[in-house]
C-alpha cells in the first residue's frame, strides 16, 4: 500500500485543474458536503495572480495520479486579524494512510510562514472548515489539536413551493439591478457593512474582481442594490449579490441561485433593507426558474442574519466549522 513516503509532494499548476476537479468529485461523492467545482472553476482559483502555487498549495501525486491537495489561503490586506483558510482534500482511496495527517501539518507549518511574511504584527488565525458530518475529517481536526470555534450554516429555499410576496422599499429608498458601473461603489459598501464581522478582512480591487463580481460565477442578473435616493447618482445604502454554479447543476440535476454577499451600510441598519433585499430577490430567482436559492451562514452572526433567513422560509440543510489555532502577533520595532 502506497504511504505517505512513497508520495510526491510539490505546488500545484493550472495545468492540474482537471485533476482537482476529479479529485473533489470523488470526494464529494462520499462526503456530500455540496461543493462542487467544474474545470474551470479550479482552473480560476489557480489562476489568481495574488498566490504563488509553489508556496500557497500543495499537491500530493502518486505517480502521475493526483491523490490529495491543499491551499493556503492568507489575506492581502487585514484589518486586525489575519485570516488563513485552509482547505484540503484526499482522495477516499486514499485515506487511513496518514496523508491528512501530514497535509495538515504542511499547511500549519505553511500557514504560520506566510502569517510571518506578510501580517506578523497583527494576529493570525488559521482554519480550516470541516463539514460536521465528515466524522474522519473531524477527528483529523482533533488530532492536530485545532480548537472548534465558529459554526456555520448552509440555508436552502425551495423556491418551487412558493416565496414570500416581495415587500417594497419605502421612499426615498429605491432598488435597481446591479450595474457594472457601480462595482467599485459595492466593494467599498462590502468593507463598510462587513468591517468587524468574524473572518471578514479588507477586498482590495484585485481581491473583489477575483472572488466576486470578477468571478466566473457571479450573475449580474440574480444581484441587486438598494439606493438611498431616487437620484441616478444616489448612493449604494445596501446590497445583494447572486452567483449562479454550472458545477452544482451538472451534479444535481437543481438550478440553484447563491446568494454571496448581503449586506446593509452602517447608516442605514435597523430599517429593513436586508428583508427587502431579500424578498425582492427570492420573487426574481423563482420568475427565472430556479429551484431554490441557498446561502451560508454565520451561526453566532450578532447582526440577527441567521433569523433573517428564518424568515423568509431559508432552512438548515448541512453545518460546518472553523477549526482554528491562533498565532500571536509579533511586536514591532
Amino acid at each position: 500500500m502506497t504511504g505517505v513516503d512513497d508520495l510526491m509532494w510539490r505546488g500545484m499548476r493550472v495545468e492540474d485543474a482537471a485533476a482537482c476537479a476529479e479529485l473533489m468529485a470523488a470526494a464529494e461523492r462520499v462526503d456530500v458536503t455540496g461543493e462542487n467545482y467544474s474545470v474551470d472553476d479550479v482552473a480560476e482559483e489557480l489562476a489568481d495572480p495574488s498566490r504563488d502555487l509553489d508556496v500557497d498549495t500543495i499537491a500530493v501525486l502518486d505517480g502521475e495520479r493526483l491523490v490529495a491537495m491543499g491551499h493556503l489561503m492568507g489575506s492581502t490586506e487585514v484589518w486586525d486579524v489575519h485570516m488563513i483558510g485552509c482547505p484540503g482534500v484526499v482522495h477516499p482511496d486514499y485515506r487511513g494512510r496518514g496523508i491528512g495527517t501530514e497535509l495538515v501539518q504542511r499547511q500549519l507549518a505553511g500557514a504560520a510562514e506566510l502569517h510571518a511574511a506578510r501580517h506578523p504584527t497583527v494576529p493570525g488565525k488559521i482554519s480550516f472548515g470541516v463539514a460536521d458530518h465528515v466524522g474522519d475529517a473531524v477527528e483529523l481536526m482533533q488530532a492536530a489539536g485545532m480548537e472548534a470555534n465558529r459554526q456555520f450554516f448552509e440555508m436552502e429555499h425551495d423556491l418551487r413551493s412558493g416565496v414570500p410576496a416581495p415587500r417594497e422599499p419605502v421612499a426615498p429608498w429605491r432598488l435597481v439591478p446591479y450595474t457594472a458601473g457601480r462595482d467599485d461603489e459595492v466593494r467599498r459598501a462590502h468593507n463598510l457593512a462587513f468591517r468587524g464581522h468574524y473572518g471578514s478582512t479588507e477586498r482590495d480591487p484585485a481581491t473583489w474582481k477575483q472572488w466576486f463580481t470578477g468571478n466566473r460565477n457571479f450573475r449580474p442578473e440574480l444581484s441587486f442594490l438598494m439606493l438611498d435616493g431616487t437620484d441616478e447618482d444616489a448612493p449604494v445604502a445596501a446590497y445583494l449579490l447572486g452567483y449562479f454554479y454550472d458545477a452544482d447543476l451538472a451534479a444535481t440535476g437543481k438550478r440553484d441561485a447563491w446568494i454571496g454577499q448581503l449586506g446593509t451600510l452602517p447608516a442605514y441598519r435597523g430599517r429593513g433593507a436586508g428583508s427587502v433585499l431579500l424578498s425582492q430577490a427570492l420573487a426574481a430567482y423563482a420568475g427565472l426558474g430556479y429551484d431554490q436559492a441557498a446561502l451560508s451562514v454565520d451561526s453566532a452572526n450578532g447582526s440577527g442574519a441567521l433569523g433573517l433567513y428564518q424568515r423568509v422560509g431559508f432552512e438548515v440543510t448541512k453545518s460546518w466549522t472553523s477549526w482554528e489555532r491562533q498565532i500571536p502577533a509579533r511586536p514591532v520595532g
